[in-house]
């Protein structure tokens, strides 16, 4: 099974968070301290979130062992990815529901990654936040007629709201740090010859036999006339996959290269051959410009 991972993806979302949340703290006065800061929590909160939910499905081997599925999604779901999809979900819910430590806790621990936490400091902004949103509401309707209400700090100083936003940007860039370290390798250019290889077994196509990087970075066919040669020797399933993928490069090109008399029938493919076809199908729904045209190597500025 290919990992659908790329570490890039993740630190670029770390990055456009972190971002906005030093435009936040940068922005914050007393008037707009408390929204600002719900809303510099929602932001850090919701970007664990999807890296949690991007990992998972890169890999789902990680999904708690205890999530139980309800026998009708497995019913009413087409394809297996559907599924897991859905047990993502679940697992995520499992753990976003808990106090902040417990889902940071959860979402370090479920990459296997060393990163050492603040547990009195979380806590504290967990207790922040929580007195924002309910306390407030809480006191004019419940204990309005009494003196007991309850309130983590009537005006707190600004500067907390700063340290405790702040607080979130370190996390993330220790956790980048400690990712980088452990999945550096998981490029646009591993996924793609990945996905290759994993497709195509015989020598007549390896990666680099038939594709070759553009000077900007992106993947193009290396000869044209040499594929159409090594494709008259292939299998018929073989015939099949390789029109997958030049359907996704160029339309043009399946009429040129492929004999459409040797595309098989689909009763006819085995087993193994039709879980190769439900992971391309997959594939090309996360990655349907992995092969035409995005740019998968850094070019070097001129």
């Amino acid at each position: 099974m290919i990992n659908n991972f790329i570490y890039d993806d993740v630190s670029n979302a770390i990055l456009n968070a972190n971002t906005a949340l030093n435009e936040i703290t940068n922005s914050i006065t007393s008037a707009t301290a408390k929204p600002y800061f719900i809303y510099a929590y929602s932001l850090f909160e919701s970007t664990i979130t999807e890296i949690t939910r991007y990992y998972i499905k890169a890999f789902p081997h990680k999904i708690d062992k205890n999530i139980s599925v309800n026998k009708d999604l497995f019913l009413t779901s087409p394809r297996s990815s559907d599924i897991i999809d859905t047990i993502i979900d679940q697992n995520i819910r499992k753990y976003s529901c808990k106090s902040l430590y417990e889902y940071i806790h959860f979402f370090i621990s479920i990459q296997d990654l060393d990163l050492s936490l603040n547990e009195y400091k979380i806590r504290e902004i967990s207790d922040l936040r929580n007195s924002i949103v309910h306390d407030d509401i809480k006191n004019s309707l419940m204990y309005k007629h009494t003196n007991n209400t309850k309130s983590y700090n009537k005006n707190p100083p600004t500067s907390l709201y700063k340290d405790h936003i702040c607080y979130f940007i370190k996390i993330l860039d220790l956790y980048n740090t400690c990712i980088e370290k452990k999945y550096h390798e998981y490029t646009l250019d591993k996924l793609a010859r990945s996905i290759w290889k994993n497709t195509f077994s015989t020598p007549l196509l390896s990666f680099d036999a038939v594709w070759e990087y553009h000077s900007e970075g992106y993947l193009t066919i290396r000869d044209i006339n040499d594929l159409k040669s090594r494709a008259a020797s292939l299998s018929k399933s073989e015939h099949l996959f390789l029109a997958i993928f030049l359907q996704q490069y160029n339309n043009d090109l399946n009429s040129y290269i492929n004999n459409f008399n040797q595309i098989p029938s689909l009763v006819s493919i085995d087993t193994h051959n039709k879980a190769k076809l439900v992971e391309l199908i997959d594939f090309f729904d996360s990655f349907p410009l992995l092969f035409n045209g995005e740019r998968i190597r850094q070019t070097e500025s001129k």
